[in-house]
């Protein structure tokens, strides 16, 4: 397990080999930057904090026709030893712990499920919020979250990381709105391809540029609406976002830790001859990164190895 986030003295850790996305998901939380989902690669919950846990809330769950699911939902909130007054709150996970058992950073909470609150194309994972004691159960009122450099302070120069960005921007960048890719995973509702890919420290992710510099992206676009690009360069308010030489977004909210969100502009993706509804970016924590595509609902799928993508502004013509 490694830091990945923290606010208010209370740190949030991930399982090494696992993703990790804050503005994937077209809640509010991760548009105001105060949630983290984390997705580990088993089927158990591993705790994001230690502490111990102080409520569990069984509720229902949005019903949804679009996939068979349970209709039920669970909140589970721990208290670290950092503080009485905030709780860490987890969505999306049948616990298997009890009211008042102490539980250690990875130890299992249960086991993850999906229900109406996903899409279909999203997997299992923990929604993590630090929340006041006594705001648990609202929608809005999770504490704004910042990013976390495990082994570097966040200030710290990384030139060495730098300068590999800056090199993929210098040599890759028409590479990026079209190349062949190699599917390594197809699903019902999503397609894993091998794609270029960029780091920032610990943090692996598709590479977009904003402002004079490189970044990762993390979100769901064109489909939220809205996606966040983490970069340790100098970004600006209004500064656009390029996917390659196709601009998807404009900054619209600058954040400490180094992540901006933007607003997305509309832009068409194609596998082959096929259109996606869009791209679901997230950072990779092991390395192993995937460019995860989505879709049109109803269109069936049938790739495999190395295929053409294709990136364009809203109604150009794919070649």
């Amino acid at each position: 397990m490694i830091k990945i986030a923290a606010s208010c003295g209370i740190k949030i850790y991930a399982p090494r080999q696992s993703r990790v996305s804050f503005f994937n998901s077209p809640y509010l939380a991760h548009f105001e930057h105060r949630a983290v989902d984390i997705y580990p690669l088993s089927s158990k919950a591993p705790s994001p904090v230690e502490g111990r846990v102080r409520y569990i809330y069984e509720f229902s769950a949005p019903k949804t026709k679009q996939f068979q699911m349970p209709t039920k939902e669970y909140l589970i909130a721990i208290e670290t030893p950092i503080s009485s007054e905030y709780l860490v709150r987890i969505l999306h996970v049948k616990p298997s712990v009890m009211v008042g058992d102490y539980v250690n950073v990875g130890e299992p909470l249960g086991e993850m499920i999906r229900n109406g609150h996903f899409d279909t194309w999203t997997d299992r994972h923990l929604h993590v919020e630090i929340r006041p004691c006594d705001n648990l159960l609202r929608a809005r009122g999770g504490l704004p979250i910042h990013l976390i450099f495990e082994g570097k302070s966040n200030d710290t120069d990384s030139t060495s990381e730098k300068t590999r960005c800056s090199m993929l921007t210098h040599n890759e960048r028409t590479k990026l709105s079209a190349f062949i890719g190699k599917v390594v995973a197809l699903k019902p509702r999503s397609v894993l391809a091998e794609g270029p890919n960029t780091c920032i420290g610990p943090f692996v992710g598709m590479p977009v540029f904003v402002g004079n510099g490189i970044g990762i992206l993390d979100g769901g676009v064109p489909h939220y609406g809205f996606g966040g690009v983490l970069s340790l360069d100098e970004v600006k308010i209004g500064d656009p976002v390029f996917l390659g030489n196709v601009k998807i977004g404009r900054v619209a909210e600058k954040f400490a830790d180094g992540f901006s969100r933007f607003k997305a502009l509309s832009f068409s993706v194609k596998l082959e001859e096929l259109s996606m509804k869009g791209i679901s970016s997230y950072i990779s924590l092991d390395g192993a990164y995937r460019w995860k595509f989505i879709p049109q609902a109803g269109k069936e799928i049938n790739l495999e190895g190395e295929i053409a993508i294709n990136i364009c502004p809203q109604g150009r013509v794919h070649l």
